[in-house]
């Protein structure tokens, strides 16, 4: 089995170098990936990037009685009405559709709860479920505007969620910034941020893996690649759903995949980071 292991890594190096010779432009190495969560509203630490004074922390007092909150959200002073009242909407529909499945999942509890559990008709203190969001500024300046809000918390389940939004503006032509604004003189661009993602996180699931073969069952081993392989090609198509979170700097691009989107919930959401070119 451990034979069949190293072939298996062995084709993903193939795979890497097929993807650099044949998918697209040459990628550049300074490729970075950071798996931590923000809990915290955070800034760059380019004070040329981000203005002090050109933005503001919203936050909201919510009181209800099967969720905790812990709200806050971008104002950006130099954009228009719309940009910030897009971003204070999708946090309150957010919020919104969090109260109702919690409401669905205390009452399922209820309704199927054994003689045993005496479950109060409203969750205490301890058992109230969560919501959470917060964000990161890039760049928050009289030029452009670039930030990820991350909102999420449990409703019930198996586990608890957390899903980003990128929000990215153009400030003197008061416009939202797509990603295709970004690569003006590059039409493959969806083949460069492809090829780029993928030869880091296949790089680095590959040495994950090579690291832990002789500690780990080898056909559950084998069989965790594969689908890893599997679920890396498919998260890294070259479309524009697959790269539409994204934050930018003038040389660099930060591309944040969902949950699930390159892996399984137990990778977290992976961020690579990639240079314009």
């Amino acid at each position: 089995m451990k034979k069949n292991l190293i072939i298996i890594i062995c084709l993903l190096a193939v795979l890497v170098l097929l993807g650099v010779l044949f998918k697209g432009p040459k990628v550049n190495q300074e490729i970075k990936v950071d798996n931590t969560p923000n809990t915290t509203p955070n800034v760059t630490e380019d004070t040329n990037l981000v203005v002090a004074d050109s933005y503001e922390t919203k936050t909201l007092a919510i009181s209800d009685p099967y969720v905790t909150f812990d709200v806050k959200y971008p104002y950006f002073k130099n954009a228009d009405a719309d940009f910030n009242a897009g971003i204070e909407t999708l946090v309150k529909t957010k919020i919104e559709d969090h109260k109702k499945a919690s409401r669905e999942y205390w009452q399922a509890r209820l309704d199927t709860e054994t003689k045993n559990e005496n479950l109060p008709k409203i969750p205490g203190p301890s058992d109230k479920l969560s919501f959470f969001s917060n964000f990161t500024i890039v760049e928050s300046n009289d030029s452009y505007i670039s930030s990820v809000l991350r909102y999420g918390g449990f409703s019930g389940g198996a586990h608890g969620y957390e899903i980003d939004v990128s929000y990215n503006y153009d400030v003197k032509n008061k416009k939202v910034i797509k990603l295709a604004d970004l690569f003006p003189t590059d039409p493959q661009y969806l083949n460069y941020l492809s090829v780029g993602s993928r030869i880091y996180l296949e790089n680095k699931f590959a040495a994950e893996t090579d690291a832990n073969s002789d500690n780990s069952d080898q056909q559950a081993l084998e069989d965790y690649a594969k689908n890893m392989i599997s679920m890396v090609e498919s998260g890294t198509q070259p479309t524009e759903e697959n790269f539409s979170v994204f934050t930018f700097t003038p040389d660099k691009i930060k591309i944040y995949f969902a949950d699930y989107q390159v892996g399984p919930h137990s990778i977290g959401m992976p961020e690579v980071e990639m240079a314009r070119e």
